[in-house]
């Protein structure tokens, strides 16, 4: 009954907002997400940002950490050992690009990545994978915040791409 009671005063209030803890330097935000993964895993987790002359500072959004712990988590999951992140930024354009070294997208389902309820014929794959809802919630919710999402192989790796793409302008506005 108590702890009912709090529950509801807390819902009701709601919090102070602190821009020092809202906003986050883009690369910031990455660095933390790999930080939880790395706690829990041993892959060995790179970030690349030699190309991140902007380096835009978010809003600390739920969809946006979500969406980013997604697909770093699965490249987390499907990799052998490696998960890379490239993050590259201008004043123009935000990208960042999460690779792994592990067997890669499988090509029956790679034209349907988004989407929910999908099954890879490749059992390797299909063991690990759900059924793409995850990606499908991950990649919506990026998509609402003015992000392209597409799904690739990774020329470094051969394993999976995923990019996330942003006009830096919209980044900023969300």
């Amino acid at each position: 009954s108590r702890c009912g009671e709090i529950l509801k005063k807390l819902s009701m209030v709601p919090l102070k907002r602190d821009d020092f803890f809202e906003n986050v330097r883009l690369e910031d935000l990455l660095n933390e997400i790999t930080n939880s993964f790395k706690e829990i895993s041993n892959k060995n987790f790179s970030i690349r940002s030699e190309n991140n002359k902007y380096n835009p500072t978010v809003k600390r959004k739920a969809e946006l950490t979500y969406g980013l712990r997604n697909f770093i988590g699965n490249a987390s999951k499907f990799s052998k050992s490696l998960v890379e992140i490239i993050l590259e930024s201008s004043n123009k354009m935000t990208q960042i690009k999460v690779c792994d070294d592990g067997p890669g997208f499988s090509e029956d389902i790679i034209n349907f990545l988004g989407e929910p309820y999908i099954h890879s014929k490749d059992q390797t794959i299909d063991s690990k994978s759900g059924l793409g809802l995850g990606i499908f919630i991950g990649k919506t919710l990026l998509e609402r915040m003015k992000a392209n999402v597409e799904f690739g192989k990774c020329p470094k790796t051969n394993g999976a791409m995923v990019t996330i793409q942003w006009q830096t302008d919209n980044l900023l506005s969300i």
